[in-house]
């Protein structure tokens, strides 16, 4: 026979190793991979995923050729306050979104300098 204690605890902890399993496999899915084309110059990224929606930029910001910031990477072209650019995938665990134009990319803008679309709106 149990006691009252055991029977109190035993069926949050049973909830609680439920909820960890399901978000385990939740999370153990690989997330979804893109290999869009690419502009002349423009490097591929060691982790592309598919974007998880529109954007609308917040900050004006150059392009990148490279998901990384380096001064000496950036192209000719760039984004303006309250654009909604073609993002074509994300790239460095989100932290850069590779803009497209006809679905080929063209640069990479950080994600720090645009906002989801549905969420921000700038003034």
């Amino acid at each position: 026979m149990t006691s009252v204690s055991q029977r109190l605890f035993a069926a949050p902890a049973l909830a609680a190793a439920a909820c960890t399993l399901a978000l385990s496999s939740a999370y153990a899915q690989a997330p979804a991979t893109v290999s869009p084309a690419l502009a002349p110059g423009v490097q591929a990224a060691a982790d592309w995923t598919e974007p998880k929606g529109a954007y609308v930029v917040m900050n004006g910001t150059p392009l990148y050729r490279t998901p990384y910031y380096d001064p000496a990477q950036q192209t000719d072209q760039s984004l303006r306050r309250g654009e909604r650019p073609q993002v074509v995938a994300e790239a460095n665990q989100g932290l850069w979104l590779l803009i497209g134009r006809n679905g080929r990319g063209i640069g990479y803008a950080p994600r720090s300098l645009l906002c989801p679309a549905k969420v921000c709106t700038p003034k």
